[in-house]
Order: structure tokens, then C-alpha cells, then sequence
């Protein structure tokens, strides 16, 4: 009997119903056809799934998962349809950026205190893409496809750096466990491979996809459930904070696709679907997110192999090693904070900002109160260059608030863990940019980013919302003056319901 792709996504829609459990079952009894043919002649990577799966390769390596960036739009601070991403923004959490630690490792592994970036991009290339650029043939066969589609892949092949006649990249799992394992859907799993780090014991986005933690992932929905999928790229959403590239910027992630746009029933359902108006559904139904809240790079300090760096992950288990040197930071487990965001959609001018900064606020029509984790930055930067002249960045040099905007240095994570050494690592982290024309001045300074930046919080569901008094009491979580409400407004706010 042959189960039709969108009927499964359908009846996953109803999670939590026995429909989604009969589907689930449906899924996991899904056999790769190929399975007869890779016993017969092995499994060669993205070559052998080439063979029927023609058009896959193209599709992959016009994705954001292969670009690491895309076109944008109404983002702030930078031009519309100029590409962006990962690939030319500075991960704040790693404190570096792709071309500066493409294969940064300890020992040629991949551990939680180093943070190579290629090694969740879904090639084995030895340097990060260049937007835009032509793909050949030999990178386009280098797409690990089994890292997103075999449900036992062994990781540690992944994380250990391999050389040959390409150069240094990460490795990949091909062995025939992996590849008869092909799941027709990625598991959740496959996904938390790499989107579950967060350079410390807790999860990235400081809400964990888990049964035990989420109760979407309780009632078996797959991430691409909501994460709806098309030739390969990825439905992101419309209201992240924090990341710029988008596969899809106008297909939305939205709770009311399921739930409706009055999502609640009963007795006080009057009441609670006004606030909806006003809350995104995760405001409440998210209570609490952990992770880094504070990070300094210009004070590094020894790593504990028992501390906040000790192992992390519960799919990939990514080993930690002790008396490596790590930046100061902060990690906290409590509510969200909170900020006005609105959708990023055709139009809608300065939706998003580049730095993660807030570009809403109480007065922005159609804005929404989303649930978000703050971070607070001490970042490197050069003593004499500026920002613009950056590769990509000279339209910064234009806008009084920028011109004067100091250069942001990328160490090399590798150096950093190993030394402490912080020149060592700006050396060592800024030696691909000398073949794009920039040489940092070689002195180096921390400073506190101006603003704070926001990572987006959506995952970590609870069916029980928060109690009325969790906001409105003079104790409550919500900071209603922050917020822009007027003194008047606080003083209602704050009255216990």
C-alpha cells in the first residue's frame, strides 16, 4: 500500500489525537526502496542517492542549509535582496565566524569547547560556500545526506576532521548501518544533530524539542510538521529575532495553522482568546528557557570538564575536555524576557534587525509580544579599523551611526581553547580575510555590543498555560513598563486577575 506524502502531513496536523499516533506508526514502517540496490553495490554518498534522487543535489545546494545565507528583505541596516546568514554574520555564541573556524577542532574532534562551523553545514567542503557562487559537481557530491536522512548515524564520524586531496573538511557517516537506515521524513532527531548546540550544557534556543519538554514532541509531530519543507529548503517562520537567511520568507510557522485564530474553549475562553490579540501563543505557553545570557571573549577562563561545558548533547553526546580555555559567560534557567516582534512580510520595513536587536515596539501596528532569550555581548573588536571596511560592509560607512562602528574580529576557537592566548586566536581566526583584502591591525580590544541582542524562543511548549497572576501582580514575570506601557497601563496590568 503506497501512503501518500501530504495525507501523512495531514493527519500529523492532529497531534495529540490517535491520528497522529497511527501516523507515526505509519512513518516508522516506511522502507527505503533503494535499500535491495545499496546492499548490491554499496552506498558511494551523495552519488549513489543522485541515481534516482536526480533533482535532490540542485535543490540542496540552492538552500540555506548549503548557502548559509539568502536573500533578504527588511532587515535593518542592510540592503534588501543582498545575501545573509551565517556565512558572513558573526555567530554570537560562538564568537566567530564561518570562514574563521571552518574546521576549528581539539585534536582533529570536534568537542563543545571548539566549534568548528563546518561541521553542521551539509557539505564535507574544506571552506565555507561564497554566496551566489557557482556549485561544481565535485562539491555538489560532497551533500551528506544521511545526516539528515538515516536514523542511525553514527556522529562521531561526523566530528572527526578527515584530509584528502580536497583538503581538511568533516568527515561522514557512510557506513551500510546508516545508509539501509533512510527515513522517507528526518527524524527529530536528525534535526537536534546539529540544531540542538548551544556551546554549554543547555539547549541553543533554551527550549528543548523533547517529549519530555515540548508537548508538540509528546504527541509525535515531526519538526517539518510545522517546518514545512519544499525542494529541499525549509520553512523558517517569519518572526525570528535573531537570524537573518530564509528558505522560505513567505510560508509562515504560525500556531493558528493548527489552532485557529481563537484557540482557546471553555469558560474563560472569551478572555483568553482577546489576549491573542496582543501575545503570541508562546508567551504563555512557553514558561521557561535556559542558556548563555552573558558571554565574554576577551576573558577567557578554564573550562571544568564538570561545569557548564560538560557534556550537552542528548543525540550527538559531544565530549568535553577539561582545563580548555572558554570565555566568560553567564547560563540561567528561568522565564523568557519579552519584546514586540512583527512578521517579516513583503513590505513590512525593517521587520528584522542584522544585530538581533529589537525593531518593534508598542505603537508598531500588527506587533505581537514574543517570548525571547536576552544576550548580553563582550565581543572583540580592532583598536583602529571600522566595521566598513569589512568585506561586503562599506555601505556602512555611509550612515552616521555606523561609520565610526569599530571592526568585530573573529578568533579562531581552536586557538582560543588550546592558548587563551586572544591575539593568537584574532591571528588565527582573521588569516582567511587576507584573501578578501582585510588585515586587522593587530591590536585588539572587548567591548560590550551596544543593545541587546534576542534569540527567538518557540520550542519547550506546555499544554497548561501561565496562571494570570504569572503577569499581572506586581511580582509578575512581564515587565510592562519595558514594554511601553504607560503608568496608567502598569498600574491595570499589574492588578491580580
Amino acid at each position: 500500500m503506497k501512503i501518500h506524502y501530504l495525507t501523512i502531513t495531514l493527519v500529523l496536523l492532529l497531534a495529540g489525537s490517535t491520528y497522529a499516533q497511527q501516523s507515526r506508526g505509519l512513518l516508522e514502517k516506511w522502507i527505503h526502496p533503494g535499500n535491495e540496490v545499496i546492499k548490491e553495490n554499496g552506498y558511494d554518498g551523495a552519488q549513489t542517492c543522485a541515481m534516482c534522487h536526480q533533482n535532490a543535489l540542485d535543490d540542496i545546494v540552492h538552500s540555506v542549509h548549503w548557502n548559509l545565507s539568502s536573500p533578504i528583505r527588511n532587515v535593518q541596516g542592510l540592503p534588501d535582496s543582498s545575501w545573509w546568514g551565517m556565512i558572513n554574520r558573526e555567530c554570537a555564541l560562538a564568537g566567530s565566524t564561518c570562514p574563521a573556524n571552518w574546521t576549528a577542532s581539539t585534536n582533529g574532534k570536534f568537542t563543545v569547547e571548539s566549534a568548528g562551523c563546518g561541521l553542521c553545514h551539509i557539505g564535507s567542503l574544506s571552506k565555507p560556500p561564497m554566496p551566489g557562487q557557482h556549485v561544481t559537481e565535485a562539491e555538489k557530491n560532497t551533500v551528506d545526506c544521511l545526516v539528515c536522512h538515516a536514523k542511525d548515524y553514527d556522529w562521531q564520524k561526523r566530528a572527526t576532521l578527515v584530509k584528502d586531496s580536497t583538503g581538511v573538511h568533516w568527515g561522514e557517516d557512510m557506513s551500510m548501518k546508516a545508509a539501509l537506515s533512510i527515513t522517507r521524513i528526518p527524524t527529530n532527531e536528525a534535526c537536534l544533530r546539529c540544531h540542538e548546540h548551544a556551546f554549554s550544557y543547555d539547549y541553543k534556543r533554551g527550549t528543548p524539542y523533547t517529549p519530555a519538554n515540548d508537548v508538540h514532541a509528546a504527541a509525535g509531530m515531526r519538526c517539518i510538521t510545522c517546518h514545512v519543507t519544499e525542494h529541499h529548503k525549509i520553512a523558517k517562520g517569519q518572526y525570528e529575532s535573531d537570524m537573518v537567511a530564509n528558505d522560505l520568507p513567505n510560508v509562515p510557522v504560525t500556531c493558528t495553522k493548527c489552532h485557529g485564530e481563537d484557540p482557546h474553549a471553555g469558560k474563560n475562553a472569551a478572555v483568553l482568546n482577546e489576549h491573542t490579540q496582543k501575545l503570541a501563543c508562546q508567551t504563555c505557553h512557553i514558561p521557561q528557557a535556559s542558556g548563555i545570557v552573558y558571554e565574554n571573549w576577551g576573558k577567557p577562563v578554564k573550562d571544568d570538564v564538570n561545569g557548564k561545558y560538560s557534556e550537552l548533547s542528548r543525540y550527538d553526546k559531544i565530549p568535553s575536555i577539561p582545563n580548555l580555555w572558554v570565555p566568560t559567560d553567564t547560563i540561567q534557567m528561568e522565564h523568557p524576557d519579552y519584546m514586540w516582534r512583527v512578521a517579516n512580510k513583503e513590505g513590512e520595513k525593517d521587520a528584522q534587525s542584522w544585530m538581533a536587536f529589537a525593531t518593534s515596539n508598542i505603537a508598531t501596528p500588527g506587533a505581537k509580544i514574543f517570548p525571547v532569550r536576552a544576550l548580553t555581548q563582550v565581543m572583540l573588536f580592532d583598536k583602529k579599523l571600522k566595521m566598513w571596511q569589512a568585506p561586503g560592509m562599506a555601505f556602512l560607512k555611509d550612515n552616521p551611526q555606523t561609520a565610526q562602528f569599530p571592526l568585530l574580529l573573529a578568533p579562531n576557537r581552536e586557538v582560543y581553547n588550546k592558548t587563551g592566548n586572544v591575539k593568537a586566536a584574532i591571528d588565527a581566526g582573521m588569516k582567511p580575510y587576507e584573501s578578501m583584502g582585510l588585515k586587522w591591525s593587530g591590536e585588539w580590544m572587548a567591548m560590550q555590543v551596544p543593545g541587546t541582542s534576542y534569540i527567538s524562543v518557540n520550542h519547550g511548549v506546555k499544554k497548561a498555560g501561565l496562571s494570570c497572576n504569572s503577569c499581572h501582580s506586581t511580582k509578575g514575570i512581564m515587565d510592562f513598563k519595558a514594554l511601553g506601557y504607560s503608568p496608567a497601563q502598569v498600574k491595570l496590568l499589574e492588578k491580580s486577575k
